[in-house]
């Protein structure tokens, strides 16, 4: 079900918050597996990820998205990976360009330069590409502003390191810290945002920033995460994929508190994860998918969802009473200053 490209300048699109549901059938680790789902009226559509499902993080939140995106109508597969093989990332996006599938998505910067190669070998394929940007005229690019949420969770951050009273796990150290996955710009996109947050609150608090060099190594995370504590860190902010986890795990065997990243993770380690700093990656591509069967979707364009879409996000859902209703609202009037224009965060980008 090919729909008629549409070009040009497309304003970005509202997201709406969805009820997302673990993701069911299709899934696989390879290039061989079989789809399932499917609806005449709907577009058939490959989630190609560059890693494995499981990170309870960023791929677990796309893939959500493409089980949404069945439960409408649509074939669908998730064509999953081992995290350090190019070749094979390389080989699964080949696999499904060939005209079976309407629309091929895949994500992240590690995809870029494959993209870039594959997308004009097939350019009757369409493809969406999020979390990252390719220039080619079939392919929507999805850009998120992390540093915005990135923001919101600096300014918590630093709630959390200068009020003892409320926090009563912090020790008042004015040490924060930062475990990215690697030094690349999107990480780093993140880090500007979180350092405006922490100084919006106090230009004295000190920030511990380090990368662990994979998305993926759970135990890096926790012993990188471990040390910052030990320096004195009372919060961690995770952007890290699923050697993310191991941060959280950090903070709850040091007894101090950590911030989640791209889905909600409050849950996971109860009283020391104080806020999860989402990235609506699935709902996202939900709504490519709907402008895509509408004949909306802006190929060779970039849509961005920020604050002011609701693209990204600080969610406290799921964490008990750890952190108090006063300072969250207060967290929700700095999200609207950064809406207005009022507080402009820089960005690495």
């Amino acid at each position: 079900m090919k729909k008629q490209r549409m070009m040009g300048g497309l304003a970005a699109a509202v997201v709406v918050a969805l009820s997302l549901t673990a993701c069911g059938g299709g899934d696989d680790a390879g290039s061989g597996g079989s789809a399932s789902g499917g609806g005449s009226d709907a577009p058939a559509v490959a989630n190609v990820i560059n890693g494995p499902l499981g990170d309870q993080g960023f791929f677990d939140d796309a893939a959500r998205g493409m089980a949404e995106i069945e439960k409408a109508g649509s074939k669908i597969q998730n064509i999953q990976a081992d995290a350090n093989n190019p070749a094979q990332w390389k080989s699964n996006l080949e696999s499904v360009s060939g005209g079976d599938w309407d629309l091929v998505i895949t994500g992240t910067s590690q995809m870029v330069d494959i993209l870039t190669e594959t997308a004009p070998q097939y350019p009757d394929q369409d493809y969406v590409l999020y979390d990252s940007v390719v220039e080619a005229p079939n392919v929507a690019s999805i850009v998120y502003k992390q540093n915005e949420g990135s923001y919101l969770a600096g300014v918590l951050a630093a709630q959390a390191t200068t009020n003892t009273e409320a926090f009563p796990l912090s020790s008042g150290s004015k040490k924060v810290g930062l475990v990215g996955g690697m030094d690349i710009p999107i990480i780093n996109d993140f880090a500007e945002g979180y350092r405006k947050g922490v100084e919006t609150v106090d230009p004295s608090i000190e920030v511990l920033v380090s990368y662990v060099g994979d998305f993926t190594d759970s135990n890096k995370g926790f012993d990188q995460a471990t040390a910052m504590y030990e320096q004195g860190a009372d919060v961690v902010f995770q952007v890290a994929g699923g050697a993310g986890i191991g941060v959280l795990k950090a903070a709850e065997e040091s007894n101090k508190y950590a911030i989640g990243v791209d889905s909600n993770q409050n849950g996971l380690h109860p009283g020391h994860v104080l806020a999860s700093m989402l990235k609506n990656i699935g709902v996202s591509l939900q709504s490519a998918v709907e402008q895509y069967a509408a004949g909306e979707l802006a190929f060779g364009e970039v849509t961005e969802y920020g604050l002011a879409n609701d693209g990204v996000s600080l969610t406290f859902e799921d964490n008990g009473d750890t952190v108090p209703q006063e300072i969250q609202d207060q967290i929700t009037e700095y999200a609207q200053r950064v809406i207005d224009g009022e507080i402009q965060v820089p960005t690495a980008l």
